[in-house]
């Protein structure tokens, strides 16, 4: 069976279609059913899905990647369109609250970019939970993993990005429900990525632990290399390079600089996943 990957909502609009554009993601995957990757910051999810002739209710499940407002900003739209109790697959920590510390002059400000409602909320409108935790198996083709394995003290690249704790302390958010999908298809396995806060390197390191593949077809997503470091970029680069992934598709987050560079070293191979473009595999 044939897997379709469409990019609903993003940054950037890659088609003639009346579609809305927005700092966020989300993923339809149809293969063995329908699968819903994150629902944006809930601009456009429910327009671009009927724009591009998807039917919301044939959605049998929900993947959030991560808690921030940007990729689950459209989950109650999405709930209460579908209309009855559907599975939607997280990490618990997608419930944490999570902040953005921003620099201004010699002060800070604290920006709420977390999950917008309460786990019972979500549940009132037919969520109902399940837990990801390590390579979680969601369908026949598709396992989620979270939990990422990185060195120790490893740090992210966008110290903007906190977590705060109910007394008021603030520390570094280390992204444990960064999550990403490995999805098996015709073609070979295709990594989809939320932002891959978690590292693009370390997932795809620990995506070939702990399933044993060697190549990857595809790589496609958000790769968080905007503030990334230059030496990173080129470790991310030559990671792709060393499983042989055959298509890259970036979007959202990670950077238009990064982007030409990808196109640089990848030329007819990289491609940009913007809001609207399909992939099948």
């Amino acid at each position: 069976m044939k897997t379709k990957i469409t990019i609903v909502c993003e940054n950037s609009i890659n088609t003639p279609f009346p579609l809305i554009g927005e700092h966020g993601l989300a993923v339809l995957i149809e293969a063995d059913d329908t699968t819903l990757f994150d629902t944006g910051q809930g601009l456009g999810i429910l327009h671009n899905l009927k724009t591009l002739g998807k039917d919301i209710t044939t959605i049998h499940q929900i993947i959030l990647s991560h808690g921030h407002y940007d990729h689950t900003g459209g989950l109650m739209q999405v709930l209460q369109s579908i209309g009855k109790s559907v599975n939607v697959y997280a990490h618990p920590d997608i419930f944490t609250n999570k902040i953005a510390v921003i620099p201004l002059g010699e002060q800070t400000f604290e920006a709420p970019i977390g999950i917008r409602a309460t786990k019972e909320e979500y549940e009132k409108n037919g969520a109902v939970f399940k837990t990801i935790s390590g390579l979680t198996t969601i369908t026949p083709s598709i396992r989620a993993i979270a939990e990422i394995n990185r060195p120790q003290g490893w740090q992210g690249f966008d110290e903007r990005l906190k977590v705060k704790n109910a007394d008021g302390t603030i520390h570094d958010d280390t992204f444990n429900d960064d999550c990403s999908l490995v999805i098996d298809t015709d073609s070979g396995p295709v990594i989809l990525l939320g932002c891959a806060h978690a590292g693009i390197v370390e997932i795809l390191h620990d995506i070939s632990e702990q399933t044993g593949y060697k190549e990857f077809f595809a790589v496609i997503g958000g790769t968080h290399l905007e503030s990334a470091p230059q030496e990173y970029i080129r470790k991310a680069i030559q990671t792709l390079k060393q499983f042989n992934v055959k298509k890259i598709g970036t979007s959202h987050c990670t950077g238009f600089r990064v982007a030409c560079m990808m196109q640089q070293e990848f030329k007819d191979s990289f491609v940009l996943a913007s809001c609207g473009a399909s992939f099948e595999f």
